[in-house]
């Protein structure tokens, strides 16, 4: 009897040794695929919100579409020359979006005409610019460049001109209609100034308006016509008398400086700039050019000048300055003497024509 005991004890033993083995592999085991599953439900949440946030980008993000920087939608240029492609194009989201400019049309600067081209872009969520150019090729400026001189303007149907200076504004908007129909071109100061140093050729059809002192008849009745086709014009400003005018940039007027103060007589019956000091002029200069913002142009009072004048005007940076002398700006003029064409009351259209061909 003590045998068969001792042999069922070891027996129950194994079994209980078995039964221990088998719960701790099945505790291990619920633990790894505690694990695994928990793990699992990690990768789907972190899937999931990627998901979202990507969808949130793609619903909410850009609906702004990109910025073309055409500069000028009109370009005129000389036969012959090199045709640059100066376009540009930014996104707010993708930034510099250049590169992916198309272009629709080409220029052939060997060849008279008017040529149009298209540019296109898209970001990289879909939205698309659109900005269209004109390029006119034409022949070159042989015959001197016409720099027009006016001063003040009139409406027949509320006053008369006092004398020759004054333009009717029917007559001055005749004029700037003939300008803008006829295609000129407008040479900004720096193109000029670069035409006159031989270092550029200007279209043929090109003309500049100035007009001098920069009164109220001026800003009142010519700024709306020059605005209204589109013309670019120059104020010659009396800065002590007008300078207050030239603080409202008006669109397409450019002001340069009909001195400050020295536009008054003087002695033998002079202006004032002919018997002022070396030091006294170039305050005078100085801050005429201080109201305007900057000037590097310059307009004779009365149209009066001599040596010392002209060493003010350089040594206080101005690069062009104009007489009431008449004529053509030509390639090697001298850029301190430059003489105008001269608008006057009774100029008819088919004088002014003439002038400006």
């Amino acid at each position: 009897m003590r045998k068969t005991r001792k042999v069922s004890k070891k027996k129950l033993q194994k079994m209980m040794r078995r039964r221990i083995c088998l719960f701790f592999l099945l505790i291990i085991i619920i633990v790894v695929l505690s694990i695994v599953l928990i793990n699992k439900g990690k990768s789907k949440e972190e899937t999931e919100s990627v998901d979202v946030k990507q969808s949130s980008v793609e619903n909410t993000g850009d609906t702004i579409e990109p910025v073309i920087d055409i500069g000028s939608s009109k370009i005129t240029m000389v036969l012959g020359e090199k045709y640059v492609d100066d376009v540009k194009a930014s996104d707010n989201v993708d930034g510099d979006v250049t590169s992916k400019i198309e272009v629709s049309g080409s220029v052939n600067t060997s060849k008279i005409g008017t040529y149009e081209l298209e540019y296109s872009v898209s970001d990289n969520a879909g939205n698309k610019a659109i900005a269209k150019r004109k390029v006119v090729v034409c022949n070159e400026l042989t015959n001197g460049l016409p720099v027009l001189m006016y001063h003040f303007f009139y409406d027949k149907n509320t006053g008369t001109g006092k004398d020759n200076n004054y333009i009717e504004i029917s007559d001055f908007e005749e004029e700037m209609k003939y300008l803008s129909d006829n295609n000129f071109y407008f040479p900004s100061w720096e193109e000029v100034e670069k035409y006159v140093d031989g270092e550029i050729k200007l279209p043929e059809k090109s003309v500049v308006i100035t007009v001098d002192d920069g009164d109220d008849s001026f800003f009142e009745l010519a700024v709306p016509i020059i605005q209204k086709y589109n013309v670019k014009a120059t104020s010659f400003v009396i800065t002590s008398w007008y300078g207050y005018r030239a603080a409202n940039k008006e669109e397409n007027i450019n002001y340069q400086s009909h001195s400050d103060s020295m536009h008054e007589g003087g002695a033998n019956g002079k202006g004032v700039m002919l018997s002022w000091s070396y030091d006294k002029i170039l305050a005078d200069v100085k801050q005429s050019s201080t109201v305007l913002g900057g000037s590097t142009v310059f307009c004779y009072p009365f149209g009066q000048y001599n040596d010392l004048d002209i060493k003010v005007l350089q040594d206080a940076g101005y690069k062009l300055a104009f007489t009431t002398a008449g004529g053509r700006v030509y390639k090697g003029s001298s850029k301190y003497e430059l003489p105008r064409v001269r608008i006057s009351k009774n100029t008819s259209l088919s004088e002014f024509k003439n002038m400006v061909k």
